[in-house]
């Protein structure tokens, strides 16, 4: 009898064993494989040696049979990319872990990438976290300068990295990311350090490379074995448009020059030549200032305004030409002058776009010469010539802003 109950413990117990074994086998763990995938997207690193960066991914599995699974980065300018944006598919896998080398990028960009898994059986597709990484400024596209109805000029710098390009220059628009496709300038040079490119069009092809009244963007770039590579992008409108005060802006400096009161950026031209006291007729002295040379006086732009202060302060009539300018209310505006010979040179291009008729009117500048000879220019075919100081000639008011 003790034999029997120690038998029938020992069944119990067994049975019990079992069904405790089955009761378990029944659990569910959760998922598992794809799943319960995660991976983790590698920081990017540039490789200045090869013009590239490098990032990748680390599975929570083994991914490397190709015929099961295709693995990479996606990137893009903007957060949160999908395979739908940039893809470097991965061909360096070693178990779970992958890397990708991208060779095309844009300098100065931020990138964001994410790893992913795509399981090519059901397409669907697994993403690590965002990481983001910003391509080193090693090409630099400064802002336009000397802007005009017909041109521009732009400064650039090729880092060390790039050195040994083939090839560099800058590439403009209408459209944001201009590449090669686009508008293009080559410099006449190769190599590292700052270049500057100019480009203004001509009396036969005045709009040959930029039309007026328009806005472009820039891009600087170099060609370093047979890829192009871009720097930073800019803007710039050409000038050749409507200012608030109804004049027409015929040059932009790009930047702003002068302090305080002095300062500008932009030079505008009445919409009319000078009418002043019923008189359309100036000359640049006359006979009680007599025939006189101010070594003050210059050419450039940028000299007009300060070239009429000199000659007014000299010579106060009204009619004298930088005179006149000054002391005639236009618009609301009382600060217009007589432009230097530089500065009525970028505002004859004005006749190119149909907005300024000049006609046949001989146009002074308050540049001169000689003690009696004035700059001037030809309304018929913008040719630079010197008239008499004391010949009556147009005047056309010009000034500056910001």
């Amino acid at each position: 009898m003790k034999n029997f109950k120690v038998f029938f413990s020992l069944f119990y117990a067994l049975v019990v064993l079992v069904s405790c074994s089955k009761d378990e086998e029944t659990v569910v763990d959760g998922p598992s494989g794809f799943n319960a995938l995660t991976i983790v997207t590698k920081q990017a690193v540039f490789v200045a040696d090869n013009l590239s960066f490098t990032s990748g991914g680390k599975a929570s599995m083994d991914v490397s049979d190709t015929n099961e699974y295709q693995v990479g980065i996606c990137y893009s300018s903007t957060i949160n990319p999908t395979v739908f944006n940039n893809i470097d598919y991965s061909y360096q896998i070693n178990e779970e872990n992958f890397n990708n080398v991208i060779p095309n990028f844009i300098v100065g960009q931020t990138y964001y990438i994410k790893a992913f898994v795509r399981k090519i059986s059901t397409n669907e597709v697994k993403y690590g976290n965002q990481v983001s990484f910003q391509i080193p400024v090693s090409l630099t596209t400064n802002w336009a300068k000397n802007i005009s109805v017909t041109g521009f000029q732009v400064d650039a710098n090729v880092g060390s990295i790039f050195s040994s390009n083939t090839e560099r220059g800058v590439c403009y628009g209408t459209n944001h990311d201009p590449t090669i496709a686009d508008r293009i300038i080559v410099d006449s040079n190769t190599g590292s350090g700052n270049f500057t490119i100019s480009v203004e069009g001509n009396d036969m092809f005045p709009f040959y490379y930029v039309n007026s009244n328009t806005i472009y963007y820039l891009r600087s770039y170099v060609k370093l074995n047979g890829v192009y590579y871009y720097g930073n992008e800019t803007s710039f409108r050409t000038a050749g448009y409507i200012n608030g005060s109804g004049g027409y802006v015929f040059f932009d400096m790009g930047t702003v020059l002068g302090m305080g009161s002095n300062a500008w950026r932009y030079l505008e031209a009445a919409p009319a030549k000078l009418t002043a006291a019923n008189n359309n007729h100036f000359s640049w002295s006359n006979s009680a200032c007599g025939y006189s040379f101010y070594p003050a006086i210059k050419n450039g732009i940028g000299d007009g305004r300060y070239n009429s202060h000199l000659i007014s302060y000299s010579c106060n009539y009204p009619n004298v030409a930088a005179t006149a300018c000054q002391t005639t209310l236009l618009n609301g505006k009382n600060d217009w002058f007589l432009p230097s010979i530089d500065e009525l040179k970028e505002m004859y291009k004005l006749k190119y776009t149909g907005q300024l008729d000049f006609g046949s009117d001989v146009l002074l500048s308050s540049s001169h010469f000689s003690s009696s000879l004035c700059f001037a220019i030809d309304g018929s075919n913008g040719r630079t010539m010197t008239v008499d100081k004391m010949s009556l000639q147009v005047a056309w008011q010009v000034r500056m802003f910001l």
